[in-house]
């Protein structure tokens, strides 16, 4: 688990009720700055969980949050209220408002897993022992079907995943997160580049560099390039080279 916290006497509190709730629970990293989180996520990829103070001395955390693919879910903590939006849009699946009781702290925790044993379904394997085969379309008065076959890229924004097929047309899924959708299919045809993009490997015309440490991947159903995440950026070049 990660601690973001610039309060002392708050990271205390906070390590002591999660000894207090799970002994065994290991903190990798207790960090105070928004530029620290940008750094240490950059390089880190397995994290159960962050807990997430807000106002950090230079600056607030969705600043760093926005500009990374979070490997996990995010509990915030804060004495401001009026940031939740932009916490639920941060991967954030509790808020919890300073001062805190740890009876409120095991709520949240037993929120987190109640919600992860609902995803569990989705994640276990199909039925048949393969992938997807196919997905359901959002339409306003017929169901249709999309074949898994026909779809080179997946890509989400805002709650809403769109599939664009083979033709280069875009169609919106009854899914609504990239999270649920990228364990039902088979990981040597498909990756997820970053928090809103997953392709197909047989769209993929060519890579570029894009900065120091990201891809510009050229797709052949796609005008705009698809922006590897920094801390995807050597996995995608393995999966490529397989």
């Amino acid at each position: 688990m990660l601690i973001v916290e610039d309060e002392p006497l708050a990271a205390e509190k906070l390590v002591d009720y999660l000894r207090r709730w799970r002994p065994e629970a290991r903190v990798m990293a207790h960090l105070t700055h928004v530029q620290q989180v940008v750094d240490f996520l950059s390089g880190t990829t397995r994290l159960d969980l962050i807990f997430a103070d807000i106002e950090l001395s230079d600056g607030r955390i969705f600043s760093a949050l926005e500009a990374l693919d979070l490997p996990c879910p995010v509990i915030f903590t804060t004495s401001y209220s009026q940031y939740w939006p932009e916490a639920f849009q941060s991967q954030g699946v509790e808020y919890l408002l300073k001062p805190f009781s740890y009876k409120r702290f095991c709520q949240a925790m037993t929120n987190l897993e109640q919600l992860k044993e609902k995803l569990a379904a989705p994640f276990a394997p199909l039925a048949s022992g393969g992938f997807r085969q196919r997905f359901m379309l959002r339409k306003s008065q017929a169901q249709e079907v999309l074949p898994v076959t026909d779809i080179r890229c997946f890509r989400a924004s805002g709650g809403v995943v769109v599939a664009c097929d083979r033709n280069g047309e875009h169609h919106i899924l009854v899914e609504s997160s990239l999270s649920l959708i990228e364990p039902q299919l088979d990981p040597e045809q498909f990756f997820r580049l970053n928090r809103s993009d997953l392709v197909h490997i047989a769209v993929i015309k060519r890579i570029e560099p894009y900065g120091k440490e990201s891809l510009a991947v050229i797709t052949d159903v796609l005008e705009e390039p698809l922006i590897t995440s920094r801390n995807r950026t050597a996995s995608f070049r393995r999966w490529l080279d397989r």
